[in-house]
């Protein structure tokens, strides 16, 4: 695997990640939920309450600043990078660019296509 690939993920359909052409496995709704959220704000910064919210909803555990630091481990652990999910001012952040997920791509394209028309 090469350790310079950029990050890509896929959201609409299945969610999937890979890193140039090895996929990663990111088992769980939960960890599945971190991610896409992360990968929605496309490389920036996401407040941790908003995450929190993302993930548990009205089903919040006993401590949810400790139960998002561990799921944010496990992230990272799935990645195989703790460079991926870096804690920032402002929240967590994923390092990946707006054009390597799918749905931004695709939110990106269809604004075009629509100013084309």
């Amino acid at each position: 695997m090469d350790g310079d690939a950029r990050l890509r993920v896929t959201l609409l359909g299945a969610v999937q990640v890979s890193r140039g052409d090895a996929g990663l496995p990111v088992p769980g709704a939960r960890l599945q939920g971190l991610l896409a959220r992360l990968a929605l704000a496309g490389g920036r910064a996401v407040d941790p309450g908003v995450l929190v919210d993302a993930i548990w909803a009205e089903d919040l555990p006993a401590g949810p600043a400790h139960a998002l630091q561990t799921l944010v481990s496990r992230l990272r652990r799935a990645l195989g990078s703790a460079g991926d999910v870096a804690q920032v001012a402002g929240g967590y952040r994923l390092d990946v660019a707006a054009a390597d997920v799918d749905a931004l791509r695709f939110e990106r394209l269809a604004a075009a296509g629509r100013d084309r028309l």
